[in-house]
């Protein structure tokens, strides 16, 4: 059954959380990759059997998994680390947990945003940016020898932790990431390919997508579809943000939904019917997303009534 879901990464405090809870009380929550211990422990009383999905690496921890690593010690770290998300699903009864798949290297990828950003001025991501701001490659990163020496070995990888998660009774979803360099897995053909997996399912971030369709040229609605016909896909991560064609600006902003003339009404025209969960992923203005969501669904399903 498809569920509406708050991801937690813009809140701050298990006051604020409450505060959310206490105007929807209807909504669903995906716990985020930011949570301290602390905060976690003090919010699962809160939302017991409201947790639908949990994105890694929850509790935080100072790395993202890096399955395109071929560092056997970052492999063992990336699963320790997705183990840990993994009991946390379990421990909330929440049957989905959210994973950056891999990157473009054989380190540890840093689950700051300052010390990604240190990382990825490396020369060895460097010579592939072609919109500094943001460091957004080209589309022809994917074909690069780089690129598809670590996408293949994550492909191999993800098999396995699909598994993983499978013993822990939990869905692994893969999700798509933003054409940054370093970054793996970027469109809509690579997620048809990660959907073929055995076990692997997908979270589609639409915000993400949207950046992907301007560096790759594909035509955006057109691709959630595509995406959505893996029938692997279990969540979504809805968000705006402000790239455009015109100013060559790609930017990963995680706005409000409607914002930035970011066709929304469109969007949710396609996934409501998916029956994967809709997830606000949204740092700003929490009480207007849900609203507006929770209204939009409403007319859809009306209009599909009639």
């Amino acid at each position: 059954m498809q569920k509406q879901v708050m991801s937690l990464v813009g809140f701050s405090s298990a006051s604020e959380i409450a505060a959310y809870k206490a105007a929807f009380p209807h909504m669903h929550y995906e716990l985020s990759y930011k949570m301290s211990e602390q905060l976690l422990s003090e919010v699962k009383p809160m939302l017991a059997g409201r947790i639908a999905s949990v994105h890694a690496c929850c509790p935080s921890l100072p790395i993202f998994p890096n399955f395109g690593s071929h560092d056997e010690h970052v492999i063992a770290e990336s699963y320790d680390a997705i183990c840990k998300s993994f009991e946390t699903a379990r421990s909330c009864n929440a049957d989905i947990v959210v994973l950056h798949p891999g990157y473009v290297c054989d380190w540890a990828m840093p689950s700051s945003n300052a010390a990604r950003k240190k990382l990825l001025d490396d020369p060895s991501f460097s010579q592939y940016i072609v919109h500094p701001d943001g460091a957004i490659c080209g589309a022809d990163y994917p074909n690069q020898d780089i690129y598809r020496y670590h996408a293949i070995q994550a492909f191999k990888e993800l098999g396995h932790v699909a598994q993983v998660a499978k013993s822990y009774g939990v869905k692994l979803a893969v999700e798509n990431l933003n054409p940054r360099v370093g970054y793996l897995f970027q469109t809509p053909w690579e997620m048809e390919q990660l959907a073929a997996l055995q076990d692997v399912y997908l979270c589609l971030d639409v915000g993400h997508l949207w950046i992907s369709s301007f560096v790759y040229e594909f035509p955006y609605l057109p691709a959630i579809q595509r995406i959505l016909d893996t029938k692997k896909v279990v969540n979504c991560h809805l968000h705006s943000n402000a790239t455009n064609a015109g100013m060559k600006r790609f930017s990963d902003d995680h706005h409000t939904f409607d914002k930035h003339d970011f066709p929304a009404r469109q969007v949710l025209g396609l996934l409501v019917e998916s029956g994967a969960n809709l997830v606000l992923e949204t740092v700003e203005e929490f009480d207007y997303n849900t609203r507006f969501l929770l209204q939009e669904i409403a007319a859809i399903q009306h209009s599909i009534e009639e």
